[in-house]
């Protein structure tokens, strides 16, 4: 997480030396304020809460796909929109963004997402990346490491992973690819080295 935290911020202090000839009372209260939210991890979400919210059927979002149209029709999250990132701040893409709800972008893992929620912040959308992206959804969400079926002693966690699995890829973790061959999500790399984020900490030692 804190190599997101730092691609935002050079990217910010990037963007804040090219704005030198704009107004510097509004650049800098609008730079601050991104680089905060950066610091406080406000300016991402995690694939297990963008789950729970697409399984809520929750409309208050807008999900955006910013990797190639190639990656795009290998696989998607949801009904997300595809918008390059090359593309994501040309006019037309910009005259098409919402103002009145958040932005989630993601890619194939955080850096060109947290690049794109910079960019569109920049430009005053509440944008946030999806930590991790399409690798963490594929790992993480559609082939948890958890048991196909409740365990005595296992934790809430786990038992949402089980159930965000079976709405998702269709079935339990072993039973959406078949006992004889298990499930390996694919991983796509953005960049030589990128590691996933860890997954966040049991939620406690409750049972489903």
């Amino acid at each position: 997480m804190r190599k997101i935290a730092l691609i935002s911020s050079i990217l910010v202090m990037a963007l804040a030396c090219g704005a030198c000839s704009r107004s510097p009372a509004t650049d800098a209260t609008s730079l601050a304020g991104i680089a905060q939210a950066a610091a406080r991890q406000d300016d991402r979400i995690t694939v297990e809460d963008l789950a729970a919210r697409l399984v809520e059927g929750r409309g208050d979002f807008l999900l955006v796909d910013v990797r190639s149209p190639d990656d795009y029709s290998q696989g998607r999250i949801g009904e997300a929109e595809n918008i390059p990132i090359a593309e994501l701040v040309s006019p037309d893409s910009v005259a098409k963004l919402p103002t009145d709800r958040p932005i989630f972008l993601y890619s194939n893992g955080s850096e060109n997402a947290a690049k794109a929620a910079v960019l569109l912040r920049i430009k005053g959308f509440d944008a946030r990346l999806v930590a991790g992206g399409y690798n963490a959804w594929q790992a993480r969400i559609l082939n948890p490491d958890v048991a196909a079926a409740p365990v005595p002693g296992e934790t809430l966690e786990a038992a949402k992973q089980r159930a965000y699995a079976c709405h998702f890829a269709g079935g339990a973790p072993s039973e959406a690819a078949g006992e004889a061959t298990p499930f390996v999500p694919p991983v796509f790399k953005e960049k030589e080295g990128e590691e996933l984020p860890p997954p966040p900490p049991p939620a406690g030692e409750e049972s489903c």
